[in-house]
């Protein structure tokens, strides 16, 4: 028992180690080496809780595409257009909640590529936009939903960087005001 929970401790800390050099350096420029020092320990002992870097990763980002992959889904279920301004609030909530470091790999050219398009990310965000516009929707609305969801993206990545990591509730007003004045 108290060696599992060790296992599990060493698991967590080799996470919240690689997630501030991920999003600090990049994946790309994070080696397995400087996780295992940073971790104090050799890269044989972190290959025992990890395969790769990719694990690693993999792990990071399960619990934020599970429900990023729930939102859209939700999204999906519900009538194209008729619920626009809650389809941008959750997926406000879901930027700036406990899986905002989604964000940051997002911006990371080395884990879009190969990661997102493993899991289908583009399909993912292209379901929202569908969820926005609603049906036959022309090129200027696909426009706006793309600044709308730019909006929220941006903005909770703006007012999380300059606050506490934690937006209030009068940054989550204003963001999700300004996202749906983009939708129009």
């Amino acid at each position: 028992m108290i060696e599992e929970q060790a296992e599990v401790g060493t698991r967590t800390r080799i996470l919240d180690i690689a997630r501030e050099l991920f999003t600090t350096q990049g994946y790309g420029s994070t080696s397995i080496a400087q996780i295992a020092e940073r971790l104090g320990t050799s890269k044989a002992a972190l290959y025992y809780h990890f395969k790769s870097k990719e694990e690693i990763l993999d792990a990071l980002l399960a619990e934020p595409i599970a429900e990023f992959t729930e939102l859209t889904e939700r999204a999906a279920a519900d009538e194209p257009g008729k619920h626009a301004e809650e389809v941008l609030a959750a997926m406000l909530d879901f930027v700036a909640g406990p899986c905002s470091c989604l964000a940051a790999f997002e911006k990371d050219p080395s884990v879009l590529h190969a990661w997102a398009e493993r899991h289908n990310l583009k399909e993912k965000e292209d379901t929202l936009i569908t969820s926005l516009v609603g049906p036959k929707p022309n090129a200027m609305k696909k426009i706006r939903a793309r600044a709308a969801v730019a909006v929220v993206k941006q903005g909770a990545s703006a007012a999380l960087e300059m606050g506490d990591r934690e937006l209030s509730k009068a940054e989550r007003a204003e963001i999700l005001a300004a996202a749906v004045r983009a939708l129009g």
